[in-house]
């Protein structure tokens, strides 16, 4: 009979501290969902891309551009839906549109890789190897050509790289973006 009490009472101890994990998990999930929708419904704010005249009337370029925009304002709908979704308690509905979102994500980072690499092609066909222009791409796209264009002259055994960076007159603001950071690397 002793035994039968003292299982019982283990038995309890042990749903309750089910209970216990499955509520902090359930809470941990929720801020870390809302944390994430969080960041990218703060990017909402319409991205304009402003770059070379030669670069703008480049029509696969542009188009490229255009489609991951397209695809970053959908994301951004869904995530702000899911977001919507979750404050209301539907859950389901929440996770739905968010998995729908990282797709329009996904969609928009493979039309900017795109665009990357088409217009880099385009503008440094012809050039020497210890040359680059990086007009027409974002400071993560150009940063990594750089990378890319260092360990390509060392392995060379060339001395030097010239980077062509632009002024940033097509940056909003007319404020320069690449050349400070590519400056830090």
């Amino acid at each position: 009979m002793g035994n039968s009490q003292s299982i019982e009472k283990v038995t309890t101890v042990v749903q309750e501290g089910i209970k216990i994990y499955e509520t902090v998990k359930k809470q941990q999930n929720q801020d870390q969902h809302q944390h994430y929708e969080q960041h990218y419904v703060q990017q909402q704010t319409s991205v304009h891309y402003h770059h070379s005249q030669d670069v703008d009337d480049d029509d696969q370029y542009s188009s490229l551009r255009q489609r991951a925009h397209e695809e970053a304002e959908k994301r951004n709908e869904l995530y702000a839906a899911s977001q919507a979704a979750y404050q209301s308690g539907d859950g389901a509905e929440a996770k739905q549109l968010s998995i729908q979102g990282h797709k329009h994500d996904e969609r928009m980072k493979e039309f900017n890789r795109q665009a990357a690499e088409y217009i880099y092609a385009k503008k440094n066909q012809g050039r020497p190897p210890n040359e680059i222009d990086l007009h027409g791409l974002f400071v993560t796209e150009a940063s990594e050509k750089v990378e890319q264009a260092i360990q390509r002259c060392q392995s060379a055994g060339m001395d030097h790289l010239v980077i062509i960076v632009g002024k940033g007159l097509h940056s909003p603001g007319q404020i320069a973006k690449l050349k400070p950071a590519i400056i830090e690397l």
